[in-house]
């Protein structure tokens, strides 16, 4: 009787589909699909297959967007092992793991800024006059100042720990690698030295003279540094006896004595500076003529002064600016050249000019003074 109910349901709704398509009826053609499509369903049922989607069954879901897979972070290189055995060490300690490795790297380099001190000064304190305040002294020590302030290459930096609140790091320099690169650079700095002394041999003027001694002091030191650098690691190298620097120091204070330098200075208000310039070279141990001739250096000297607009109602600013040409008496030649300004104001422009070129001159009195040593 179950079988039957589908099969009067389906041949009824069939039934009422014709009825539905005769002209008699004034039924719609999508009423008349509905039903036929019901009887179909019904007829699937008792036939027992599964009932035919129809148009309005919902539709499939939309495709995912396509991801790209997440790349791993990359592992990080394993802290390099540094031992007593191959390197020097020194160790720092820190609130952070930066400052600890920072320390350490200072520390490292503050082992070696001592000796190179030490080492070079021993050598020039015996030949140049400390204690008369020689100028050549006093030259020399700012420059092993300057090339004791080491900043080490291929320092390795071990495992950083931590005790209780600090950070301990460890730094450490391989002696066999430093020492080899060490010792290719003082084979290059010896090969410079010997190009400058010759240089300044075959000079025939003094400034030439000068310029190549001066280069070939400021390498000489910096070999010297690099010898300092071996003792310290223990690689033992030959550096520089005191007859060697006492030559070249000979050389320079022979040249230095009686070098004078020649002012041309071209600008209308032009004596205030020439008079002030005189008067600072002169303390750093220099003869000075203005606009005169036989010099060993002339210092051609071009003076500007410009307004400077400040939007300041109660002050008036000038701006002094030099542009200064190095040229060799000898050969006419211009060798070198450089410029600098200072900028001052007062209650009027002239005033605010006549600071200005007080303060250049101060300034540019130290440049000359730099240039030369």
């Amino acid at each position: 009787m179950k079988q039957l109910i589908p099969l009067i349901l389906a041949a009824s709704l069939a039934l009422s589909g014709c009825v539905a398509s005769s002209p008699t009826k004034a039924r719609s053609g999508s009423s008349a699909d509905a039903q036929r499509e019901r009887a179909r369903q019904a007829f699937d049922e008792l036939d027992g297959r599964p009932p035919a989607q129809t148009a309005t069954s919902a539709p499939a879901p939309a495709p995912r967007p396509e991801t790209k897979p997440v790349e791993a972070a990359p592992a990080t290189a394993p802290a390099p092992q540094v031992s007593e055995a191959t390197h020097l060490m020194a160790t720092g300690y820190g609130q952070s793991r930066p400052e600890a490795v920072r320390r350490a790297k200072a520390e490292l380099s503050n082992i070696f800024e001592s000796r190179i001190e030490s080492d070079i000064s021993s050598v020039t304190r015996s030949v140049t006059d400390s204690g008369a305040g020689d100028t050549l002294y006093k030259n020399v020590q700012s420059k092993i100042r300057v090339a004791s302030s080491v900043e080490l290459e291929g320092v390795e930096v071990g495992p950083v720990t931590k005790e209780g609140r600090e950070y301990v790091a460890v730094a450490g320099l391989d002696r066999a690698r430093a020492a080899e690169k060490w010792q290719r650079d003082i084979n290059r700095l010896n090969a410079r030295i010997a190009v400058e002394e010759k240089a300044a041999a075959a000079s025939p003027g003094k400034l030439m003279q000068l310029k190549h001694l001066n280069e070939a002091m400021d390498l000489f030191i910096q070999r010297e540094a690099l010898v300092s650098r071996l003792r310290v690691i223990n690689r033992p190298a030959h550096g520089a006896g005191h007859k060697e620097f006492e030559a070249l120091v000979s050389r320079l204070q022979e040249v230095k004595t009686d070098f004078r330098i020649n002012l041309e200075i071209n600008a209308p208000s032009g004596q205030d500076l020439t008079s002030r310039l005189a008067r600072k070279l002169t303390e750093a141990g220099y003869l000075v003529s203005a606009n005169g001739h036989g010099g060993d250096v002339t210092l051609r000297i071009a003076l500007s002064l410009s307004r400077v607009e400040l939007n300041n109602p109660n002050f008036k600013f000038m701006r002094a600016t030099a542009d200064v040409a190095i040229i060799d008496p000898v050969t006419g030649t211009m060798v070198g050249n450089f410029n600098e300004n200072k900028r001052e104001g007062h209650l009027t422009y002239q005033e605010a000019g006549v600071k200005a070129t007080r303060s250049l001159a101060g300034a540019l009195s130290k440049k000359i003074v730099a240039y030369f040593n």
